[in-house]
């Protein structure tokens, strides 16, 4: 028979561990909201990642070839490309299905590829338009038959005006009743900064980013967002050589 004083002791040795095996599991901390679509295939690696301090980042494709603590998000970019072979967490669909030189997809050919997305994602996220959703009939009719839609895809390109591009964000989320990926955003396309570099001054493109991104880090609605870099003048994320310029540094200070 154990004295009590003996008794005790074991307990004592046998309570720390027994509370350690009840404790609840450290919840993951969430993928912050910023990204960035990053064209590999151009020279851009982990270090611009790192430079911008984003969560998440995709390439337009379906496997990546860095090493980054950011999250891989994949994409079948259009109907002439394969599902990824494995399982994902997330999948973004088709890229710019109503533009002729993008995926270039009918609503009726893009809905007789998406099972197969579908079986290769948990989360799948809808083909992203070059233009409103909200001003063309593509998405409309490719939801009317009420395939799986996780999230709506937003592209916008519309200037350094962030009043209208909240607007426009809360008519779509309104109207789809789905939550927002805005994987395209950037006051000029590449083509457009191509043409006119500096038609937005500096001082413009950071309001526009504190204000646009400010408000999507506090709306619940919105999943996640990514900066487009134009390649030159003021939507440029970053120099030639890889550098950030004063909008990628702007962005880079966004914070959650």
């Amino acid at each position: 028979m154990l004295r009590l004083p003996t008794l005790a002791l074991l307990l004592l040795c046998i309570w720390p561990h027994a509370s350690k095996a009840t404790e609840p599991a450290a919840k993951a901390e969430p993928i912050a909201k910023k990204g960035f679509g990053l064209p590999e295939r151009k020279g851009m690696d982990a270090t611009q990642l790192a430079l911008l301090k984003v969560g998440w980042y995709y390439n337009w494709g379906d496997h990546t070839k860095l090493t980054t603590h950011a999250q891989f998000v994949p994409m079948t970019f259009s109907g002439r490309r394969e599902p990824p072979k494995n399982k994902e967490k997330i999948l973004l669909g088709f890229n710019e299905p109503d533009h002729l030189k993008q995926a270039n997809l009918t609503p009726a050919a893009a809905l007789e590829k998406w099972p197969a997305l579908v079986a290769k994602s948990e989360t799948i996220i809808a083909p992203a338009l070059a233009g409103n959703p909200l001003k063309s009939e593509w998405l409309t009719a490719f939801l009317k038959a009420n395939p799986k839609v996780d999230a709506i895809a937003v592209h916008w390109y519309k200037g350094a005006d962030s009043a209208r591009f909240i607007k426009d964000l809360e008519e779509i989320q309104a109207r789809f009743q789905k939550p927002l990926w805005v994987t395209e955003f950037a006051p000029q396309t590449m083509a457009d900064s191509a043409e006119n570099p500096t038609k937005f001054t500096q001082v413009q493109v950071n309001t526009f980013i504190a204000e646009t991104t400010a408000f999507m880090e506090k709306t619940p609605w919105v999943a996640r967002y990514a900066w487009h870099h134009s390649g030159v003048g003021t939507s440029a994320l970053f120099t030639k050589d890889g550098q950030l310029t004063e909008t990628g540094k702007t962005y880079a200070a966004v914070k959650k």
